[in-house]
């Protein structure tokens, strides 16, 4: 697949509730687009198609790519699936089940901190926890619920808890309700992130933590652990397996 005509490509992230348009002019990213409730037209009305791209990458763990890549058809595609040839090494053991954005960020990872052990965080609709050693081998990580997932949680399944969003904590023990919900979603996540991250560093010592996410921006400075946050992580990653497969 030759690269050479143009100097465009497209990248784009499917998320579960939002999109990442990403747009590559030779190696600099020169533009991204986040949209909120995503949709083919929203794509469409970017004005994207008048560029001139030589290739793209899809990524998506909600929708059906295909309604996306059709917005494009003069584009060679690249689908990211579990038969997607990869700069990693996947061990996962059931790769078609693996969500594509947990496979492009550690992807990314690699980019960013070649040769280091790498736990990375994505603060998203869920918060997941994925370790790509130094060899880049990727075996797995683990996913909980999001910081919106938690505030919806406690107002659907009981009767009189109140639907929030994230508000600055700087306390313990909350003095009403509002208080006790937050203290009890935002200081959880935080005692959770900084758990985990013990727990990979005690058993690799010198692991880095990157973290992504919409929601990392909440959490990235109340961690007592050192992090290095890239919000563009999923999307550096998807690049980079893009530019991997034109050059075969």
């Amino acid at each position: 697949m030759n690269s050479s005509r143009e100097p465009y490509k497209l990248v784009i992230d499917l998320g579960n509730s939002r999109v990442k348009v990403a747009v590559y002019e030779q190696e600099d990213l020169t533009v991204v687009h986040t949209i909120d409730n995503p949709n083919p037209e929203k794509i469409y009305q970017l004005g994207l198609h008048k560029l001139p791209f030589c290739a793209g990458i899809i990524s998506s763990v909600a929708e059906n790519p295909v309604l996306y890549t059709v917005l494009f058809p003069e584009l060679k595609w690249i689908v990211l699936d579990h038969h997607t040839p990869l700069p990693i090494y996947n061990r996962y053991k059931t790769p078609e089940t693996l969500g594509k954005d947990r496979l492009a960020a550690v992807t990314g990872a690699c980019l960013l901190k070649p040769g280091e052990d790498l736990l990375v965080i994505d603060a998203g609709t869920a918060i997941t926890y994925d370790f790509i050693s130094k060899d880049r081998i990727y075996s797995g990580g683990s996913i909980s619920p999001g910081m919106t997932m938690r505030f919806r949680a406690l107002n659907t399944f009981t009767g009189r808890l109140p639907l929030l969003g994230f508000r600055p904590v700087d306390y313990l023990a909350g003095h009403n309700t509002d208080e006790s919900v937050l203290s009890g979603v935002i200081n959880g996540i935080k005692a959770e992130m900084d758990g985990i991250i013990d727990e990979y560093r005690r058993l690799w010592p010198d692991v880095n933590t990157i973290m992504t996410g919409g929601d990392a921006k909440y959490f990235e400075k109340l961690l007592k652990n050192d992090i290095f946050a890239f919000p563009n992580l999923v999307v550096t990653g998807l690049k980079l397996i893009l530019d991997f497969n034109l050059e075969k």
